[in-house]
């Protein structure tokens, strides 16, 4: 039986009766975001899809069903022009340089598989997919999208995305100095970025829009000492000051051409707080860089083109990725930095919140309580405790519809495990979405 996904809605505030969250299983409603040109590849999903709860009454489907033969309700087409954008921390790494690309350049790694399959669930327009190798660059995405996005399995029609981006960055990437001061040069622990080797666990942007590549900042290669007020420790020697940058993994900023708007995704994978030399301090330097890339004052943030300065002024955004800090202290990281930005009067934060397991809706279930933060990712520093780590945060000029997370059943599966019940994926992130309008 599946889970639901959580949500929140800015229209008037969601309360369905409880006959009204439960949907026959031969009724659900499989659903789909397309293009025009890919709408007619959706067709109705299985009736044993894993369903996503909608964010109004407008968007449930149901039918009469028996309270034994109840499944979640789906989430339909986002309404009108909505635009929905979605993160994944994947966890599709391996242990050495061309492993993964060497399984995803045909179908049957079963962990690609299961990614694939959360992704088509909710066959989001823009996906910024974190935690992937990309040491193969551009064939490593087009494997991925050819091999498996594509590919329909069990409950999950497939899909593919005509536009990626992706590119070199700080992960894996040798520095020559001993970072994490433990007597010898070379590791994880004293790449530019922790990892074995260059490329790994970084990220893809997959869009079903034209990327406007000629218009792509690239933040990789900028200095974490040129950061006004940075937290570098004092014990970072100059000579690692001057190399280190300030991305672990990257900073990119991809605008996607929607019908003649350019929407730009801000897409990064913070540092983990609890892994690395300085894991800490970078992952506040890394969340408050969006906060400083939206403030028209600021003059240090230069890209990979020389270009100087912040976002455009009047530019529609969309921050997306695995940022891996919790307003409320919760996982590794201090939640300084995130508190910030999400409080920036630039973004919205969409705060979507956890509801009933599908499973409860003819147990009298009750949701948790809608004034907790929802959670996205197991603690690495704890086997019992999670915390919120991937966020998808538009601008406050973007009028946001719908918005959640993706779950999956741990007891639907017999080969699933981990902390989420993930198939065999020891980080186990949930997919987390949200649907936007865009202002012309």
């Amino acid at each position: 039986m599946p889970m639901l996904a959580v949500m929140h809605d800015y229209r008037p505030r969601f309360g369905v009766p409880k006959t009204a969250l439960i949907a026959a299983t031969a009724g659900c409603l499989a659903f789909g975001f397309a293009t025009p040109s890919l709408a007619a590849e959706e067709e109705s999903a299985s009736d044993e899809n894993m369903c996503i709860l909608a964010g109004s009454a407008s968007n449930i489907s149901t039918a009469d069903a028996s309270p034994d033969e109840t499944s979640a309700p789906v989430l339909t087409e986002a309404d009108g022009d909505a635009l929905r954008v979605a993160t994944f921390d994947a966890n599709l790494s391996r242990s050495a340089a061309g492993d993964l690309y060497e399984d995803l350049s045909a179908p049957g790694a079963e962990d690609a598989a299961e990614v694939a399959r959360v992704i088509q669930q909710a066959r989001p327009d823009v996906l910024v997919l974190t935690g992937i190798d990309v040491d193969a660059g551009d064939e490593t995405a087009e494997a991925f999208n050819t091999n498996y996005l594509a590919v329909g399995a069990q409950d999950s029609d497939g899909m593919t995305y005509p536009y990626s981006y992706t590119a070199p960055s700080n992960a894996g990437v040798e520095s020559g100095a001993d970072l994490d001061r433990n007597g010898t040069i070379g590791g994880p622990g004293d790449a530019l970025g922790y990892g074995d080797f260059p490329g790994q666990s970084s990220m893809i942007v997959y869009s079903k829009y034209p990327i406007e590549t000629d218009k792509v900042r690239d933040f990789t290669s900028l200095s974490w000492s040129k950061m006004p007020n940075n937290s570098i420790p004092d014990d970072v020697t100059d000579l690692e000051r001057s190399m280190l940058p300030l991305a672990s993994v990257s900073h990119w900023d991809v605008p996607i051409d929607i019908d003649g708007e350019s929407v730009h995704i801000l897409a990064s994978a913070a540092a983990d707080a609890s892994e690395g030399a300085n894991s800490a301090e970078r992952n506040q330097d890394q969340v408050r860089f969006w906060e400083d890339y939206l403030d028209q004052d600021t003059e240090y943030i230069t890209d990979h083109r020389g270009n100087r300065g912040p976002l455009d002024q009047d530019a529609q955004f969309i921050i997306a990725g695995s940022l891996k800090a919790d307003p409320n202290g919760n996982g590794p990281a201090d939640p300084t930095a995130i508190s910030s930005l999400l409080e920036s009067e630039a973004v919205t934060d969409p705060e979507p919140v956890r509801r009933l397991a599908s499973s409860d809706v003819d147990q009298g279930g009750q949701s948790i309580d809608s004034g907790l933060p929802f959670h996205t990712a197991p603690d690495p520093t704890s086997s019992s405790s999670s915390y919120r780590a991937d966020y998808v945060l538009p601008s406050s000029d973007m009028n946001v519809v719908n918005s959640g997370i993706l779950e999956t059943d741990a007891e639907s599966r017999d080969n699933y495990r981990g902390f989420f019940g993930m198939h065999s994926n020891d980080s186990a992130n949930h997919l987390v979405w949200t649907d936007t309008t865009i202002e012309n």
